[in-house]
């Protein structure tokens, strides 16, 4: 009874006193003090949840081990950005949404040279008391027999800083502490990366209040998440990432053609109905013929105009039906894939069927494009009148196409590049309604700015791929040579699959990047010229999970991470990390696949000479519908075939 009560008394005053104890300490850009104030991007966070829920936040500043020392104690009610361990779950409450994902790194002085763990062997290495990457680290230490002097010290700032001041070589860090602060302390990042662990809030052990406060922070954390423009938002504040943010005329547009649907559906139905009552007014009239034989001839005319009229209703229903079928089926090939030439064609065919009395052209800075019996034809025009000037604009277009034009229809597209113009060399046509050119002319506007992302992203996706690539080289030599070849077979069989070249390009990128995750893996079991033992070859296959992992946080590449996470799965569902079988495997992994065995068979490696190209070609044989999707073995064999080379199929 003691207890319940006790318990009762300390939830009502959690929930009216609203007053908490927040643990915080030196670790930007997570939470740091700025001019004697807590800030940073868990404090935020806090804040912004205490703010909704009408906590009083007291901040208590520590170093970490004391702080930790303060939870354990029950000192302090909460302690932000803590990583997530099953060890520390046993002494603390976490709560189950993480805000960052982080893992360990290794510092060192910046003349220090350093290629892995084993050139620290007798050096001094600094760790902070407490900190879970020092425990990993040491972990490592000891599984490779690597005897270093470990100085402890209080916090990341303090480890740092005794590299800068030449007390220790190296020093263990959380990544995000080094990306943000290396330069500031003059030291040098190295690739060697370990521990990847979730940063989250923590709680005393079993402290009546922490049940609320981990309910009120995982549904705020849920809620932010969920929100990736905000979430990105506030990371790329702290962590100082680039993003890519769709653009906001996309959704526009969606929404535009949704109305314009609506409304087609609803002009296609009252045509129906019109339909049909006049089919009743026939029939009727048909009666009227028989009862009436004096008023015939006056129901023959009403039924020829009637008939006429039906027939007009179907005509245009059927002409407007095609119109927009041609228009729908024309933006749905839009795709920043298509060349800005074949853009044009596809753009001027379609554009030509609404009004078949028109020259229709197109205008850029340099050229005129137009349709002459189906045929797209340029002229340069070397322009130098403005797209605001008609009068000057049609003189250009006179002289370009050498004829005279009696009225002019035009618009210019939104980024101002191109201009749409209908050309009519008789002035008693009808010409083409205002509101349609500019709609037209909107979708110009729209292809351009899908091109220009497209151009964009790839250049990305290329840059980052060759500058992971660069660094993977660091850490293992052969690898740029290796992930050039296996790119160029993968790209081969890609578009001998007649796949497009958005999957090309994704599959090119991922054979690029497949072997990114080894960077994660000591150099000393990259190159061990023997057997690896089994507790090394289970870390080796670990380097598809941690590629994958690294590149999924890049805006553009989730679809290439799928495709590096997988390329080690068997189509017999003997492979890893997941155990994937046949068509479960994505294809660009299962092409992945081959192309990286067939130029690790065919190449020099630490623990055995290469194959010769018929014994390589003989393992793919034998393993397919085992290890290998057999219909892409035989795809590969024509390939191999066509460039020259003598394949003998069992």
């Amino acid at each position: 009874m003691k207890h319940a009560v006790l318990i009762l008394l300390l939830v009502c005053s959690f929930y009216f006193a609203m007053s908490l104890r927040v643990g915080i300490y030196d670790n930007p850009p997570q939470v740091f003090l700025s001019g004697g104030r807590p800030t940073g991007l868990y404090i935020e966070v806090l804040e912004k949840i205490a703010k909704d829920n009408g906590w009083k936040l007291e901040y208590v500043y520590a170093t970490f081990p004391e702080q930790l020392e303060n939870l354990k104690t029950g000192k302090i009610d909460m302690l932000v950005s803590v990583a997530y361990t099953e060890e520390r779950a046993k002494v603390y409450d976490y709560n189950s949404e993480s805000l960052l994902l982080n893992w360990g790194v290794v510092c060192v002085q910046k003349d220090f040279q350093y290629r892995d763990i084993t050139d620290l062997a007798g050096k001094t290495v600094a760790v902070g008391k407490g900190d879970v990457y020092a425990q990993a680290f040491l972990r490592e230490l000891q599984r490779y027999s690597v005897p270093v002097d470990l100085l402890e010290v209080p916090d990341y700032p303090d480890v740092l800083r005794t590299v800068r001041e030449r007390r220790a070589v190296a020093g263990i860090v959380s990544r995000i502490y080094a990306v943000q602060n290396h330069e500031k302390f003059g030291v040098k990042i190295t690739g060697t990366i370990f521990s990847p662990v979730e940063l989250r809030f923590a709680f005393p052990k079993g402290s009546a209040i922490s049940a609320t406060l981990i309910e009120k922070i995982d549904e705020y954390l849920r809620k932010l998440k969920s929100d990736h423009e905000a979430y990105n938002s506030l990371i790329i504040r702290y962590l100082g990432m680039e993003k890519r943010v769709v653009p906001r005329w996309l959704a526009t547009l969606l929404l535009v053609a949704g109305v314009g649907l609506v409304v087609f559906a609803s002009w296609t139905l009252s045509l129906r109905v019109l339909v049909k009552l006049k089919t009743k007014e026939l029939l009727k009239a048909n009666e009227d013929l028989k009862q009436l034989n004096e008023e015939i001839m006056a129901q023959q005319q009403e039924l020829s105009a009637l008939n006429e009229q039906l027939e007009d209703t179907y005509a245009r229903l059927e002409s407007s039906l095609k119109r927009f079928n041609d228009m729908l089926s024309f933006l749905s090939s839009i795709s920043p894939d298509v060349s800005r030439e074949r853009f044009y064609a596809m753009f001027l065919s379609a554009v030509q069927r609404f009004d078949t009395n028109a020259l229709v052209a197109l205008v850029n800075e340099r050229d005129c494009y137009f349709l002459n019996e189906g045929s797209m034809n340029k002229v340069e025009t070397t322009r130098s009148a403005t797209f605001d000037s008609k009068d000057e604009l049609v003189g250009l277009l006179k002289k370009a196409l050498g004829t005279n034009f009696e009225r002019v229809v035009y618009e210019v597209s939104g980024n101002g590049e191109t201009a749409l113009l209908f050309l009519y060399r008789d002035v008693a046509v009808c010409c083409v309604e205002d509101d349609l050119v500019k709609a037209l002319c909107s979708v110009l506007t729209i292809y351009t700015k899908l091109k220009e992302h497209e151009e964009t992203l790839t250049t990305l996706s290329e840059g980052v791929s060759h500058a992971f690539l660069k660094a993977l080289e660091f850490h293992e030599h052969h690898t740029a040579k290796h992930s050039e070849t296996v790119k160029e077979y993968a790209v081969k069989m890609a578009r001998k699959l007649g796949l497009d070249e958005r999957q090309v390009r994704l599959i090119s990128c991922a054979a690029l990047l497949h072997d990114l995750g080894k960077l994660a893996v000591p150099s000393a079991i990259l190159n061990k010229p023997a057997r690896l033992s089994p507790e090394e070859l289970q870390l080796v296959k670990q380097h598809p999970v941690v590629a994958a992992e690294i590149i999924q946080h890049i805006k553009g590449l989730e679809e290439v991470a799928k495709i590096v996470r997988h390329h080690h799965e068997r189509w017999d569902g003997k492979g890893y990390p997941d155990g994937l079988s046949g068509e479960e495997i994505p294809l660009g992994a299962r092409i992945l696949c081959i192309a990286d065995a067939f130029e690790a068979m065919t190449s020099n490696r630490p623990y055995r000479k290469a194959m010769s190209i018929s014994e390589a070609v003989s393992e793919l044989i034998n393993n397919a519908c085992k290890q290998f999707d057999p219909n892409l073995v035989q795809i590969f064999l024509e390939i191999l075939k066509e460039e020259g080379v003598s394949v003998v199929e069992g």
